[in-house]
């Protein structure tokens, strides 16, 4: 049967639908065809003193960080500031905000929908950045006990064949990898870190895997038995010395 042809109309529909504008006690509530990196979609606020216009976020792209468990420090706040600003906004007690008229409204509710996106997607910075840093933290451990057995992040073809870079030990023989190294800063690392292990598994059963998980992360049991059923080791950094000397001790035994 023959594929009929969308049409522009009907796309501009579509996307004309998404947006939604309600009274609220909190003023007009216009939910935007913007969207956080969740998949839900941007929610503003239009409050009207005299014949200024105020368009806010209502603090909920703020909310949605500390949720995450970011804290507002003075040096957050200052990025969340420069994030709003490079959209002509104001991050003001916690929420994005802008003066409009009515002449030109929609397009400061445009521009305060992606400054609430910009400053709620925050949090994927962060955690790259915690990421990054206790891959390093665990790299420089495992360097230090494994010698120059230790490999930082290369390339491993999973059995789906998708491409994967993680830190490993090399064999005795140094001809190919005796343990993957996964690296989990929080909670939000988990299905990656299970998925990596798993998918490596089908590829290299002979390899051990590990998964290090910061012990600050707030994992919970049911995380950490999941990473289990990859069967891997699961520990959190305390033990990481334990277990990367009893590693070594398992190399040196193949001799």
């Amino acid at each position: 049967m023959a594929t009929r042809e969308i049409t522009a109309a009907e796309i501009e529909k579509a996307i004309r639908d998404l947006t939604v504008a309600e009274k609220t006690n909190l003023g007009i509530e216009v939910t935007v065809p913007v969207a956080y990196g969740d998949g839900t979609l941007v929610t503003v606020i239009v409050e009207q003193s005299g014949p200024i216009l105020n368009v806010h976020d209502a603090g909920f792209s703020a909310m949605k960080l500390s949720g995450a468990g970011v804290s507002l420090s003075p040096n957050v706040y200052r990025r969340l500031a420069e994030f709003s600003q490079r959209y002509h906004c104001d991050f003001k007690d916690g929420r994005v905000t802008s003066p409009a008229k009515m002449d030109d409204v929609a397009q400061i509710v445009a521009l305060v929908a992606n400054a609430a996106r910009a400053v709620a997607d925050f949090v994927y910075e962060i955690r790259r950045q915690a990421e990054s840093d206790f891959r390093l933290i665990v790299f420089d451990k495992l360097r230090e006990i494994a010698g120059d057995r230790a490999h930082e992040a290369d390339e491993f073809r999973g059995k789906s064949g998708r491409l994967y870079r993680i830190p490993f030990v090399l064999n005795a023989a140094k001809t190919g990898p005796q343990n993957f190294v996964s690296t989990i800063a929080n909670r939000a690392a988990v299905p990656i870190s299970y998925a990596t292990l798993s998918d490596l598994k089908g590829a290299y059963p002979s390899v051990e895997r590990d998964a290090v998980y910061d012990d600050e992360a707030g994992l919970r049991d049911e995380d950490r038995a999941f990473l289990r059923s990859a069967d891997a080791e699961v520990f959190g950094w305390m033990e990481a010395d334990i277990r990367f000397r009893a590693l070594v001790h398992n190399v040196e035994k193949l001799h």
